[in-house]
C-alpha cells in the first residue's frame, strides 16, 4: 500500500504501538498493510486469546511484560557466540523465553507456536551465572578447574613471597611499600642505600630517585609459573566458550522457533493492552465487496485533541451499502472527519489491530488512497489541483488490477466550481463502473451527477435553533469560546439519502467567528435573492 501524505494522523495511533522486543519493534517498523483474510484472521484470534488471558490477571500481566522487557535480539552466527558476550544474550533469551512459555496455558502455547524443548541447554548456560551476569565458570570443565586452582595457589605463594620480602625491606632500610610498587626518595636517602641487591633505584627528577623492590628469582620464577598456567586458563576458557556457542548453535531452529513465538506473543500482548485501554473492539472483515458499517466509530486523533481542549467528540455510526458515496456538508461540518474515520479504521483493522468502536464491518482492500484535503502539500512545481491530478490518476490506474478504497477530500477545489462539477461527475460516473472501486468523495459542490449506484449523505450540519437560543443576550467571547460553540452546536451525524444541497453553514459560522454583522447581513440577502 502507498504511503501517501494523508495518513500521517495514524502515524500518531501507531505510534502507540510499543512492542518490547527487537522482535517486535522489527515488525513494527514493518508497517505491514494485510491484504490476505486467513493472516489477518490469524492475527486478531492471537490477539483475542491475548485479551482473554491478561483480563483481571495483573500479576500474569506484569509478569510477561517483566520478560518481554528483558529479552534481547540474538545473534546465532558462530563469530557472534563465540565470545562470552554472545553466550549471556543467548542464556538471557533462552531465560526470559522460558519463563514466558510457562507463564501461557497450554491452549495459548498451541496457538503461539510457543514450543519449548531447550531446559538443557538452558541449565547448561546458567551453570555461568544468573540475571545479569555470565562467566565461564569451573563448572564448565574439570580441567579448567584444576588450572585454576594451581593459579590460586601461585597468587596465595607470591603473595606470601611479597609479604617476606617488603617486610624484610622495611626492617632493613626503613622502606614501607605497602600498597605501593615504588617509593620516591631524596638523593640523600637514596645514597644510603644505593647497591643494596634487594633495591633497584633509577632517577625520577632533579633532587630525587625512585626505589623499587627486587623480589628474587623464587618470586620470579613463581610469577612466570602464574603467567604459563594463566595462558593455559585462557586456552581452556576459548575450549570451553566454543564448546557452548556449538551447543546453542544446534539449536539454532529451536531459537528461531522462539523467536518467531516472542514475536507474535509480544505483538499480541502489546495489541492487547491497546484494546483494553483505548476501548477497540475486533473488526468483522467480509469479502470484497460488502458494506462498511460503523457503529460510534472514533478517530483517536482527533478525540484526543478535543478532549485536552475540553470539547465534545461525536462518534460516526454509518452503513454504506453502495461503492460509490458523495459526502455533502458545510465547511467544518465533519465531512474531512468522517473520511479520516473511515481511512483510520481500514488502516487499523488491514494492520491487525482492533478498532476504536462500538463495531466495525469491512471488507478487504488492496490498497487505500486518501487524495486531497487541507493538508496536500505542492511538490515537484505542481499545483495543489496538479498534485490532486497526479494522485488520482495513480490511483485510477490502481484499480484496473486490484481493488481500492479511494477517499477524496474536497476534491478538485483548487479549480473553478463550474469545471469541478463536470470533472467530479465525470469521476464518480466512471467510478460507478470499475468493480474495483470502493469510493468516498467529500464536497459542497451541488449538482453532482453521478450514476443510479451512487449513495448519497449529508452532514446533518449547525444546529441554528439551538445556537440562537444559546446566544442570545450573550457577550462577545475568546476565539477558544467560539470555536466550543461551533463544536457545541455542530451536529456530526452523517445523513443518509441526501441530495447535496447549496451547505448553509457557512456564513452562521462565519459571524460566529467575528466577520462583521453588516457583512453577515448583506450575505444572507445575496443568499436569498440566489
Amino acid at each position: 500500500m502507498e504511503k501517501t501524505r494523508a495518513f500521517a494522523e495514524f502515524e500518531t495511533f501507531y505510534g502507540l504501538f510499543r512492542p518490547l522486543t527487537a522482535y517486535g519493534r522489527m515488525y513494527r517498523e514493518s508497517r505491514r498493510f494485510l491484504t490476505d483474510a486467513a493472516e489477518l484472521k490469524a492475527e486478531y484470534d492471537l490477539t483475542s486469546a491475548m485479551t482473554v488471558f491478561l483480563s483481571g490477571q495483573q500479576h500474569k500481566a506484569d509478569k510477561l511484560r517483566f520478560h518481554l522487557g528483558n529479552i534481547p535480539a540474538v545473534e546465532l552466527q558462530t563469530e557472534a557466540l563465540n565470545s562470552t558476550a554472545g553466550l549471556f544474550l543467548a542464556r538471557k533469551f533462552l531465560a526470559n523465553t522460558s519463563g514466558i512459555f510457562k507463564l501461557l496455558p497450554a491452549a495459548m502455547r498451541a496457538k503461539f507456536g510457543a514450543r519449548w524443548t531447550s531446559d538443557e541447554l538452558l541449565a547448561l548456560l546458567n551453570k555461568g551465572g544468573s540475571g545479569e551476569a555470565f562467566h565461564i565458570a569451573d563448572a564448565y570443565s574439570a580441567e579448567l578447574a584444576a588450572e585454576r586452582a594451581a593459579i590460586a595457589g601461585r597468587d596465595r605463594e607470591l603473595k606470601a613471597l611479597r609479604e617476606k620480602k617488603l617486610k624484610a625491606l622495611k626492617e632493613l632500610w626503613g622502606l614501607d611499600f605497602t600498597d605501593r610498587d615504588f617509593l620516591v626518595i631524596d638523593e640523600k636517602t637514596a645514597a644510603r642505600i644505593n647497591g643494596a641487591p634487594e633495591l633497584f633505584l633509577e632517577p625520577f627528577d632533579g633532587t630525587h630517585v625512585t626505589v623499587k623492590p627486587v623480589y628474587g628469582a623464587d618470586y620470579m620464577e613463581a610469577a612466570a609459573e602464574r603467567d604459563r598456567r594463566r595462558g593455559a586458563e585462557q586456552e581452556l576458557e576459548a575450549a570451553a566458550v566454543k564448546k557452548l556457542a556449538a551447543d546453542v548453535a544446534a539449536e539454532r531452529k529451536n531459537i528461531e522457533a522462539y523467536a518467531a513465538a516472542v514475536e507474535k506473543i509480544d505483538i499480541a500482548a502489546e495489541r492487547a493492552r491497546l484494546a483494553a485501554e483505548l476501548k477497540l473492539v475486533r473488526p468483522v472483515i467480509h469479502k470484497y465487496p460488502s458494506p462498511i458499517r460503523l457503529a460510534k466509530a472514533r478517530f483517536l486523533p482527533l478525540e484526543s485533541r478535543l478532549a485536552a481542549a475540553g470539547l465534545k467528540y461525536t462518534p460516526l455510526s454509518a452503513v454504506f451499502t453502495r461503492r460509490v458515496n458523495i459526502l455533502h456538508g458545510s465547511n467544518m461540518g465533519g465531512k474531512t472527519v468522517a473520511l479520516k474515520t473511515l481511512a483510520f479504521m481500514q488502516l487499523a483493522a488491514q494492520s491487525g489491530f482492533f478498532t476504536p468502536a462500538a463495531s466495525f464491518e469491512t471488507c478487504l482492500f488492496d490498497g487505500l488512497a486518501f487524495i486531497g484535503g487541507a493538508e496536500m502539500e505542492t511538490a515537484g512545481g505542481l499545483s495543489s489541483f496538479g498534485l490532486e491530478m497526479n494522485d488520482f490518476a495513480a490511483a485510477h490506474e490502481r484499480l484496473k488490477s486490484s481493488n481500492t478504497l479511494l477517499l477524496m477530500d474536497e476534491f478538485a477545489r483548487t479549480t473553478n466550481s463550474e469545471e469541478a462539477v463536470a470533472l467530479l461527475s465525470a469521476i464518480l460516473e466512471d467510478l460507478g463502473t470499475r468493480n474495483g472501486a470502493f469510493a468516498f468523495l467529500a464536497t459542497h459542490f451541488s449538482g453532482l451527477r453521478a450514476g443510479k449506484g451512487t449513495a448519497s449523505f449529508k452532514m446533518r450540519g449547525f444546529d441554528t435553533a439551538a445556537f440562537n437560543e444559546y446566544f442570545s443576550g450573550k457577550p462577545a467571547c475568546s476565539l477558544d469560546e467560539k470555536l466550543k460553540m461551533i463544536n457545541r452546536f455542530m451536529r456530526y451525524e452523517l445523513l443518509e439519502g441526501a441530495v447535496g444541497g447549496e451547505a448553509r453553514d457557512a456564513i452562521k459560522i462565519a459571524g460566529i467567528l467575528g466577520v462583521a454583522r453588516g457583512i453577515i447581513k448583506k450575505a444572507q440577502e445575496f443568499m436569498e435573492e440566489k
